[in-house]
């Protein structure tokens, strides 16, 4: 749960509060990498899994249900950018609050604001968990190091969450990003899975370029059990893209799902998370 607590990144159901309106927009949206640079955000993550199995005594369907709240503050920090314009980001976290509801009902908090728990939190807070290379329209080109889960995680959910067109999109154009996911124990034995994001542009907003986001499986497994470590990457929703500043400003995201008799006949599994995360940089 720490590691998943750890990578997890955040939400709200409210609009963003995108601040002054920039300039207009350049021809095409790209990143800004400036050396030196630090990309702070506010991330808050709310996920409830709800579970239905059948009891090993009476073979009567038992439901439990659990939880997580998750708000953090990341940093990203422009380590370098080479003469292709390809950047080198260093990620922190400086906060983290969790509160874990768990099936029994008991809650467990950690707040990295309480003394003791920034010391049980001293290996990863404020220290550099992740470096990655990034180009200006935002694609991955490589995780140099990721300290808590896969690198493969990070091609399911983009540091910035998006990958920008070659030009300012219309509304209504769309374009692709394929991606793969490798799903390691103890969720999964190595196997790999091929999704598709989709992108759609809604329009150029006071510079502010607003784009819809969906993800889905190219082949969903067969078997329903297959399925449940994969809900948690398709994510849906909007992604702010300030076009003058160069930089990601903001996501609203949501995923959810409801699997039938992923246990056998009569289980269920039911997944619902929402996510936000805003630029707090001053």
């Amino acid at each position: 749960m720490l590691r998943f607590t750890v990578l997890a990144l955040a939400f709200s159901t409210a609009l963003p509060a995108l601040g002054q309106p920039p300039a207009p927009a350049p021809a095409a949206p790209r990143f800004k990498w400036e050396p030196g640079k630090v990309l702070a955000y506010r991330v808050i993550q709310s996920t409830t899994v709800k579970e239905t199995v059948l009891d090993e005594k009476t073979e009567k369907p038992v439901t439990s249900e659990s939880g997580t709240n998750l708000t953090l503050v990341r940093k990203w920090t422009v380590k370098d950018v080479d003469k292709e314009g390809v950047a080198t980001l260093e990620m922190s976290i400086s906060e983290m609050k969790s509160v874990i509801r768990q099936p029994d009902g008991m809650t467990l908090t950690t707040d990295s604001a309480k003394p003791e728990d920034a010391k049980n939190m001293e290996a990863y807070l404020n220290k550099p968990i992740v470096t990655v290379r990034m180009d200006a329209q935002g694609k991955l080109i490589e995780v140099k190091d990721a300290k808590t889960g896969s690198a493969s995680r990070l091609q399911a959910e983009l540091p910035f969450r998006l990958v920008l067109p070659d030009a300012l999109p219309d509304a209504g154009k769309s374009w692709d990003r394929p991606f793969g996911l490798k799903i390691d124990p103890p969720n999964g034995t190595g196997e790999n899975y091929d999704f598709t994001q989709k992108y759609t542009s809604k329009g150029l907003k006071d510079g502010y370029l607003i784009v819809g986001v969906e993800t889905a499986l190219k082949a969903p497994p067969k078997a329903t059990s297959e399925q449940v470590p994969l809900v948690p990457m398709l994510w849906t929703g909007d992604v702010y893209f300030n076009t003058v500043a160069g930089k990601y400003q903001a996501s609203r995201l949501s995923a959810k799902a409801e699997l039938a008799n992923h246990q056998g006949e009569g289980t269920k599994f039911v997944y619902e998370s929402t996510y936000a995360e805003d630029s707090i940089d001053k």
